[in-house]
Parts: structure tokens; C-alpha cells; sequence
């Protein structure tokens, strides 16, 4: 059976409420730094340079902000596209990570770090 959007989605929204909790998982900026902070990640492991990430980051804010469903099918795309280019089966990958993440020692490991994130960010 394949992986749709909308199972790995409930999916992880699962994983999100019982590794952090409700609070966590309903709170869009907290989530959306999550996803900043893994999008920065995986920039970094393709080499693209700290300066290049900033000149992103000052353009983007440099101009008005987009609608939230918009920016989430555009960032859905650009990670599929960035995939494609990388040759990486994406269905594939999701579904490593997520049996990864599943584990309670990772889970355990997960939560601490969120909590450093959480005050280092200033999302208490």
C-alpha cells in the first residue's frame, strides 16, 4: 500500500501530540519553526552556504507575507522537488524517518530537545 499525504500527516500529528503534548502540537509557530529548522538542515547538508540562507531568509521578509495553505502546498512542491533532484525516493525516506522517530529511545531524545528549543526560541 502507498503513503498518502493525508495518512502521513495524521500520522505524524499523532507522533507530534504524544511526544509533546497538545499544546505543542496545536501551536502553528512552534510547528513552523520546527519546519524552518529542518528546512535549514537540509540546506546545510547540500551545501548551500550559511550567507546564501540568510540572503533567502532577508528576501523572504522583505516582502508581504503569504497565506499559510499556499505556502504549505509551495513548500510540499519545493521538498518534492528537491527530492526529485536529489534522486531520493521521498515515500521512502518518510517512512525510515518516521519508524525512527517512533522509537522510544529517539522519542525520549526528541522531547528533551524540544524543551531546549522551546527556551532557546522563546516558545514557552
Amino acid at each position: 500500500m502507498r503513503l498518502t499525504i493525508s495518512g502521513a500527516q495524521k500520522r505524524v500529528a499523532d507522533w507530534v501530540r504524544t511526544t509533546f503534548g497538545e499544546a505543542s502540537a496545536n501551536e502553528p509557530r512552534e510547528r513552523s519553526l520546527r519546519m524552518l529548522e529542518e528546512a535549514c538542515e537540509l540546506t546545510q547538508a547540500i551545501g548551500v552556504s550559511r550567507h546564501q540562507a540568510h540572503l533567502v531568509v532577508d528576501y523572504v521578509y522583505n516582502r508581504p507575507a503569504g497565506s499559510a495553505p499556499q505556502e504549505i502546498a509551495g513548500t510540499l512542491i519545493t521538498l518534492l522537488g528537491t527530492s526529485a533532484a536529489l534522486d531520493i525516493d521521498t515515500e521512502e525516506a518518510f517512512l525510515l524517518e518516521a519508524g525512527r522517530i517512533e522509537k522510544p529511545e529517539v522519542l525520549e531524545r526528541c522531547r528533551k530537545r524540544q524543551s531546549e528549543k522551546r527556551r532557546a526560541l522563546g516558545v514557552l
